[in-house]
């Protein structure tokens, strides 16, 4: 997976980045970090449940910047600017898992490259609702700020 460890006028060094990643996710296994070109950074589990976590257990901050974390693809170039595809957490409220998982999953699944994890239990308060999901969004496409399922808005 690459990720983007740029912020608004810093970037984050290999180094401490990789110290962070290590302090934060915990990994089971040692991971290879590699410093591309434009503050991209390229990183290999050896465990799968690392990958994992790392990938949908976010998002992630490293001295207030947000890490923009990616799939590794055959088309990825370090020389874009930004990433074209990226994995962003929406908040969903008012929608019980039982009852409306699938009109919700329906109006998300046109709108979003793939989803990648639902989040049941983010907040004890919201027990037997969503209470945010992962979702990868192509940002050259346009970007919608909120899902409407019968007329109420569901994400945001």
């Amino acid at each position: 997976m690459s990720t983007d460890a740029t912020g608004s006028e810093h970037y984050i060094s290999y180094g401490a980045l990789h110290n962070r990643i290590n302090n934060i996710c915990k990994p089971i296994k040692p991971f290879q970090l590699m410093d591309m070109e434009n503050g991209y950074y390229l990183a290999k589990f050896q465990n799968i449940k690392d990958y994992e976590k790392v990938l949908t257990q976010g998002p992630w901050s490293i001295y207030r910047q947000y890490l923009t974390i990616q799939l590794w693809n055959k088309d990825f170039s370090q020389l874009q600017p930004y990433p074209s595809v990226v994995m962003a957490w929406i908040r969903l409220s008012r929608l019980s898992r039982f009852i409306c998982k699938r009109r919700m999953l329906e109006a998300i699944e046109g709108i979003v490259v793939k989803i990648a994890k639902l989040d049941f239990n983010t907040d004890s308060r919201t027990m037997g609702h969503f209470a945010r999901m992962a979702v990868f969004i192509n940002l050259n496409g346009p970007l919608v700020s909120q899902v409407l399922v019968n007329s109420e808005t569901v994400a945001s």
